[in-house]
């Protein structure tokens, strides 16, 4: 079932939108600035239980999702223009990135990662009773 991220928002009660779009906000930010969920969560108005459970619903983790994925998108452009600098080399003193490069190609479905399995059976043949027993009355004329 799909479901819309205005029909995900309706779901959940402002505090719970709230915990969602502060805790992304606090794994965005930079090492010094992060928040304990403690305190994420006296910033809601919850115990740190509530926003425990409210963490388990399935709901909750699709907004948190939803938000993240946009915050994600918002650096779309600056990662490909970074990517674009590692191919260059104006990032990396003039000196290509193989890695970029390699990235570059399987982005644009270039370049695949393909691994061929080849199994060699060196198992011996079996054979059937019928073949067995042909084969034994065969030997059975030579040996008589």
């Amino acid at each position: 079932m799909e479901i819309t991220f205005d029909e995900l928002k309706q779901r959940l009660k402002p505090g719970q939108r709230l915990a969602a779009e502060l805790i992304v906000q606090n794994d965005f930010a930079p090492k010094g600035e992060k928040m304990t969920l403690e305190q994420i969560a006296e910033q809601v108005g919850v115990t740190d239980r509530q926003l425990y459970n409210w963490r388990q619903d399935a709901d909750f983790t699709r907004y948190m999702s939803a938000i993240s994925d946009n915050k994600l998108d918002n650096y779309r452009s600056l990662a490909d223009s970074q990517l674009i600098k590692l191919i260059q080399g104006t990032s990396n003193n003039g000196v290509a990135s193989i890695k970029a490069l390699e990235l570059f190609y399987k982005l644009n479905g270039r370049m695949q990662d393909k691994q061929t399995v080849v199994m060699t059976d060196n198992r011996k043949p079996t054979y059937s009773r019928d073949e067995i027993s042909r084969g034994l009355a065969e030997l059975n004329k030579y040996v008589n």
